[in-house]
């Protein structure tokens, strides 16, 4: 017997870039997300007599498996749950060379598996919150579509909640796999070293502006406006780094952008995203996205691998039999 969850990454259009608390991970700001369906993590759980890790069919140990089972003593004090063992067996279909990270799916698969081994009854909100104890922009992907993770003073102010689940403007965003190698400048480090930037207070209010923006664009169903508005809103966070001396983006990261910018003037609806790396993204429309990729390997040569995604479904989990 065990509960398995099923969970899809997620690309924030308004960046989660700032802590108020480590510990809880409480967001400096909100953010807004995009659930992808091509990305996904496959998470089986069972309560066992000692606690082993298998990623994609391979036990392991290190980081990975202490930072999975620091996760889950942690729910279980949350919780007020007795001392478990488990065995935890997860499967990343995130291509290693998107660079896009797993950690949103992986932790949120984890959190919802948990809760069903454990017999809790969670509601969406009591699961997105324990899964942002996790990773934080895990609470996002509790839900499917375009979500909100709302900022807050407390743990349980602080959770995601559904704007669209099923959306019906035509959104898609298009992953290039521009580099590889580790970031010398971690997220949890760079999170913490962007605070001491003078723009910081002026970040978290144009994040706070982003959502309410990109929610009234959404309403008005306007592809431009939302991707005009995460557009800035990732310049705005590369900015806000590079304030304090370090910078994720690469030459190739602002090809990327200038590419974008010029398939907009071509009458081609394209926008660029980049998240704490130097992989880039696209927003497009479906229509659009073979268009946009061929323009992609027009730039940057026909070995580019490119990773395309629509709107994807919020979190599943079975028990079972």
């Amino acid at each position: 017997m065990a509960s398995i969850a099923l969970s899809h990454t997620n690309l924030a259009l308004v960046k989660y870039w700032g802590k108020e608390d480590e510990g809880l991970r409480l967001p400096s700001a909100p953010s807004l997300s995009l659930t992808l369906e091509a990305f996904y993590t496959r998470t089986r759980l069972r309560i066992s007599k000692e606690n082993r890790f298998f990623l994609n069919g391979k036990e392991g140990g290190g980081k990975d498996a202490e930072r999975v089972f620091s996760y889950l003593s942690s729910l279980l004090a949350f919780f007020r749950l007795p001392p478990s063992k488990f065995v935890v067996e997860s499967e990343n279909f995130v291509p290693k060379s998107s660079g896009f990270a797993s950690s949103s799916s992986a932790f949120c698969a984890l959190a919802a598996a948990f809760a069903e081994e454990m017999g809790l009854s969670l509601t969406k909100r009591e699961l997105s919150i324990a899964a942002r104890m996790g990773s934080g922009s895990a609470c996002r992907s509790v839900f499917g579509g375009l979500v909100l993770w709302k900022e807050g003073k407390t743990g349980g102010e602080s959770f995601a909640v559904p704007i669209k689940e099923a959306p019906s403007m035509d959104i898609c965003a298009l992953y290039l796999s521009l580099e590889g190698g580790e970031k010398e400048v971690s997220s949890t480090e760079g999170m913490r070293i962007s605070r001491s930037s003078p723009f910081f207070q002026i970040w978290r209010e144009e994040c706070r502006k982003a959502c309410a923006e990109i929610q009234e664009a959404l309403k008005a169903g306007s592809f431009e406006r939302v991707g005009e508005m995460a557009e800035r809103n990732a310049c705005q966070m590369h900015a806000l780094t590079l304030s304090c001396g370090f910078s994720y983006i690469s030459e190739k990261s602002l090809r990327a952008l200038r590419l974008a910018q010029s398939m907009r003037k071509e009458g081609i609806p394209c926008y660029w995203t980049c998240d704490a790396g130097s992989n880039a993204a696209f927003l497009c429309r479906k229509k659009d996205m073979a268009l946009v990729e061929g323009k992609a390997k027009e730039a940057f040569g026909s070995g580019l691998v490119c990773f395309p995604s629509g709107p994807g479904p919020g979190v599943k989990v079975k028990r079972e039999v």
